[in-house]
């Protein structure tokens, strides 16, 4: 990786070296900056990224991951970024920002949730292996698995309709 020499070393990567880092195209770099998300550096044409784009990266990668658009995310580095400065246009993102930290609470209960059944998922089905040998009838295993899986769902499980 590069080091970038000033009155102190500041961590600095390629732009080769950044993708590889993010596990992303140098392409998809390129495009992010077209589009504004990002701004490296340059030094003689060449693309040059350093802790306030890695940090930046991550938050747009984070949010592209829970299904975030790319005008979404821009929605928000133009406010942090200090680009929206009219109070209405600040309150109305203020309040769209507010609803969508609400739907993200829903999703990380109903995500915890998910993952509790399925945990509780795995450790039936570690029991019914336990309990079966090779030779026992798929039909059975089945019927007895959906049985005790059905007495640890929640009440509210979209997956427990008895």
């Amino acid at each position: 990786m590069s080091a970038n020499l000033q009155s102190k070393s500041v961590q600095t990567w390629t732009i080769r070296e950044f993708s590889e880092l993010f596990e992303i195209t140098p392409r998809t770099l390129r495009f992010y900056e077209d589009k504004g998300l990002i701004s490296p550096n340059r030094a003689s044409g060449a693309r040059s990224y350093g802790p306030v784009e890695h940090t930046r990266l991550t938050s747009i990668l984070r949010a592209k991951r829970l299904g975030f658009t790319l005008e979404d995310i821009k929605t928000v580095l133009d406010v942090t970024d200090g680009r929206v400065t009219n109070r209405s246009e600040i309150l109305n993102r203020r309040s769209n920002f507010a609803r969508v930290i609400k739907s993200l609470q829903r999703r990380r209960s109903d995500i915890d949730i998910l993952s509790q059944e399925l945990t509780e998922l795995i450790r039936v089905l570690d029991d019914q292996i336990e309990k079966t040998d090779e030779n026992t009838d798929v039909v059975q295993l089945a019927e007895a698995y959906d049985i005790a899986f059905r007495k640890h769902l929640s009440p509210e499980s979209p997956l427990n309709d008895s």
